[in-house]
């Protein structure tokens, strides 16, 4: 495995395969919106969800009234999305959905169902 450099500018890894379960195990935050502007029934981009134990969705919005948000699953990574739960999300709130333990699918995405600038984030742990 290649050294990172100090400067902060910039990382490179370069290994194999065997060598990322040295990495320990996989985790990060990010999502398909970060007070994004959308369009009703106009789903996200597919966010990566596919190898990660612990799943948390959070989901928040400008809106003067709750706001529903359909999430999509797309199970075998072959763009067949299916649907997995709507949420409806208080106005000047955070809903939080924790997907149950070993639920997986490849992609996830989201789509708001009135216009409005929304964030849907997951944490993985």
């Amino acid at each position: 495995m290649s050294e990172c450099p100090s400067d902060g500018q910039a990382e490179q890894w370069l290994g194999v395969s065997d060598d990322l379960c040295q990495l320990g195990k996989p985790r990060g935050e990010g999502g398909p919106w970060k007070d994004t502007p959308a369009r009703a029934a106009v789903p996200s981009d597919p966010y990566l969800m596919t190898g990660f134990d612990q799943k948390l969705l959070r989901l928040s919005h400008d809106r003067p009234f709750p706001l529903r948000v359909r999430i999509e699953v797309d199970i075998t990574g072959s763009a067949l999305w299916a649907p997995y739960a709507t949420f409806e999300v208080p106005a000047g709130g955070t809903f939080e959905h924790r997907f149950p333990a070993g639920y997986n699918a490849y992609w996830l995405r989201t789509a708001a169902l009135a216009d409005g600038r929304i964030t849907a984030q997951l944490q993985y742990r």
